[in-house]
């Protein structure tokens, strides 16, 4: 079974060739060799014999969510969201949605935590 980058990001899927592992005070990991960012592996061996490492499953899937705030020209604020569902495979994504307009709230933070809750309750319906 190969790796997987758990950045969210990058999620590359790795062959476990392609990776160097190392034990850290943290435990085993591995850097990925796209990003370099540190991935957490679990040693499931038997005590005393030879080391076998798993990457550690995920309670949720690491969905891509973007809520932004677009200025307008009246000095308010469009909430703008884009989401990319992680699938149930590792490493794949559905495709984007977007919206670019889902409501307009007198300052950016307001919009921005608009579009956040809306994504919110958008994953929690699919899940």
């Amino acid at each position: 079974m190969p790796f997987i980058c758990e950045n969210v990001e990058c999620r590359a899927v790795l062959a476990r060739g392609q990776v160097r592992t190392v034990s850290e005070n943290e435990g085993w990991c591995f850097y990925c060799p796209d990003c370099k960012t540190r991935n957490a592996l679990n040693d499931i061996g038997a005590p005393g014999g030879p080391v076998e490492l798993r990457q550690p499953e995920r309670p949720d899937l690491p969905h891509k969510v973007i809520a932004t705030a677009r200025p307008l020209e009246d000095g308010k604020y469009a909430a703008q969201l884009r989401v990319q569902r992680a699938l149930g495979i590792r490493g794949t994504y559905a495709v984007e949605e977007h919206w670019e307009q889902l409501g307009v709230f007198p300052n950016p933070n307001e919009a921005v935590a608009h579009a956040k809750s809306i994504a919110a309750d958008l994953l929690n319906q699919k899940a």
